[in-house]
């Protein structure tokens, strides 16, 4: 959600509710009805709404931390990988290396795009390039070719591709629809039974200080948690995919270094220099 929208919505509902418990103020008969009516109902609402916030947001930035975790490991794993290219023999080097490149180019572009706009497949030219590397590993000439160096390649690509599926898995994961329904709810019933303190004697801006308090906790409460459950927007504060990005241009630039960078061709038709 755009960070701008979010705040217009706080500063919204708090401003929505001040107005309406002064305006409803002025119709009020005199003398608060607070001493007729039960107000255990505001403390008993409150604090399950409160602790309903409280647990779903922890859920949801869980899954936020686990997101960038998962990709700092992923990219660590496939630097790696790259690493272990060092040790094989040529073409199978050569070819591990552009696939290598492949995939973190394909990761930190195609895919992540498809993360933030929510098409969530592990297929697609990521998954083509995973395939790739395996093909050229499993064959009898791959494995003659990387000679001892294959067993930590492999072991790091499992190790890959377990972060991988575990960072896709988290685009799916979502708060259920039905604990935003609960906790909206249990707001209006809380932010209802302010209601009874209603009393025009009383000034305005007093029956607005009372009541924007727990606005601002619902609404900012219910931003925050959406936020964090949509890991892969846009918003500043969203999970980037800069971990890959960075092992791309370490790879790029110490091949650059020993005069063998060469033009990708990843299978996405894109050529990168």
């Amino acid at each position: 959600m755009n960070l701008y929208l979010s705040v217009f919505i706080v500063l919204g509902a708090m401003a929505l509710g001040g107005v309406f418990i002064a305006l409803a103020a002025r119709r009020s008969p005199e003398g608060s009805l607070a001493d007729r009516t039960p107000t255990n109902v505001y403390a008993v609402t409150g604090g399950a709404v409160s602790l309903l916030i409280a647990f779903t947001f922890a859920a949801a930035f869980g899954m936020y931390t686990n997101v960038q975790t998962q990709l700092r490991t992923e990219a660590a794993e496939l630097l790696s990988m790259y690493r272990a290219t060092n040790f094989m023999e040529e073409p199978l080097r050569s070819s591990l290396r552009q696939d290598v490149q492949c995939y973190a180019q394909l990761v930190s572009t195609v895919e992540w795009q498809d993360l933030s706009e929510g098409i969530v497949s592990l297929a697609g030219p990521v998954h083509g390039t995973i395939t790739s590397m395996d093909q050229a590993a499993s064959s009898p000439e791959g494995q003659k070719q990387g000679g001892a160096a294959m067993a930590s390649f492999e072991s790091a690509t499992d190790a890959m591709l377990m972060a991988r599926v575990q960072r896709i898995a988290a685009a799916e994961w979502g708060v259920p629809p039905i604990v935003y329904i609960m906790i909206i709810l249990g707001a209006l019933i809380t932010i209802g039974s302010l209601f009874v303190f209603a009393d025009p004697t009383k000034p305005a801006w007093g029956h607005a200080l009372v009541i924007v308090g727990p606005i601002f906790v619902v609404a900012a409460g219910l931003m925050v948690t959406y936020f964090f459950d949509n890991p892969f927007t846009t918003t500043p504060g969203g999970v980037t995919p800069l971990p890959m990005t960075m092992t791309l241009d370490y790879i790029q630039s110490d091949l650059a270094s020993q005069g063998l960078l060469v033009p990708l061709q990843c299978q996405t038709g894109t050529t990168t220099s």
